[in-house]
């Protein structure tokens, strides 16, 4: 084990990630080391461009576009991997270039803004997996074990599950998870990009949205939009800063209650203390017991080229 908490995978050995800042400006110091935990896991590692920041963002509209189309675009690249989020990938989506076949076997890795960019991805036939954040929160979640579990679900392990501690409403649902940061899935409705989770597992999360209006607001505005018809199930991640869990949990029920899926609450995911990867591309279960709360498992592994 490294001095970042993190084993030496071999079979990550060669196994090319493009690291992309298309949001917020880059730490350079936690860039580094996000770095050097998928070196040590056998990772060969393209870090984004060294360029000025620009306004609120880590490069002009042109540049980060040019720089994620060609790291989306390059066969030799397994793993495109966002740096970090903020705030940009929304102005970028328009002139985005996505295919299946463009984007071949690649997995594309993030969360929080780089709900845009999986939702897009996922749309056009991509893998996409939400989880950490290479100058986020990786060393984190090398130092726990998250990062073991994202490389075996990019190893195409099936048999995987991430804990949904609190029940809001039991059953057990099917499907594959969408979704990701609640306050961008918004942003996307009425766009080319909007989100529709028929048929799907609804993922939503998000940080310190307070006080409850702002939570209310985000998710009647899912509902009117028509996004959650024909949902399967919901689970939230675990909302911290978005007010008292009991509130949220009121809130949660008044706005999706009678659409009559599984909801469950505070799972690992996203924003908080642990982010445990999530894909989006393979067929899980959601199981959530009264009372007990459940998980979320996996029944069909990432097909891995």
């Amino acid at each position: 084990m490294d001095s970042t908490g993190n084993r030496n995978h071999a079979g990550a050995d060669g196994r090319r990630v493009a690291v992309v800042a298309p949001s917020g400006p880059v730490d350079h110091d936690a860039l580094a080391a996000g770095e050097d935990v998928l070196r040590n896991a056998g990772f060969v590692v393209a870090l984004p461009a060294d360029r000025p920041v620009w306004r609120i963002f880590s490069g002009t509209d042109a540049d980060r576009l040019t720089e994620l189309q060609a790291a989306l675009d390059a066969p030799e690249v397994g793993f495109v991997w966002m740096a970090r989020g903020g705030y940009g990938l929304n102005r970028l989506l328009p002139q985005l270039r996505l295919s299946a076949d463009i984007l071949g076997g690649k997995l594309v890795i993030g969360f929080s803004d780089a709900t845009a960019l999986l939702t897009a991805v996922d749309a056009a036939g991509g893998r996409a997996i939400h989880g950490p954040m290479v100058a986020h929160d990786l060393v984190r979640e090398a130092a726990s074990g998250g990062f073991d579990h994202f490389l075996a679900l990019a190893a195409g392990r099936s048999d995987w599950s991430v804990p949904i501690p609190i029940t809001l409403q039991p059953g057990v649902a099917r499907g594959r998870v969408l979704g990701g940061c609640l306050t961008v899935l918004a942003s996307l409705l009425g766009t080319p990009a909007a989100p529709a989770f028929a048929g799907r597992i609804a993922l939503l999360e998000d940080y310190h949205e307070a006080p409850q209006r702002r939570i209310d607001r985000l998710l009647i505005q899912l509902r009117q939009s028509g996004a959650l018809d024909g949902v399967q199930g919901i689970f939230f991640g675990s909302m911290d800063g978005c007010g008292p869990p009991a509130e949220l949990h009121e809130t949660i029920l008044d706005c999706l209650a009678d659409l009559g899926v599984p909801i469950g609450f505070g799972a690992p995911v996203g924003h908080g203390p642990s982010n445990l990867a999530i894909p989006f591309g393979v067929d899980v279960e959601m199981s959530l017991a009264a009372g007990e709360g459940g998980a979320l498992a996996g029944r069909e592994g990432l097909l891995v080229e």
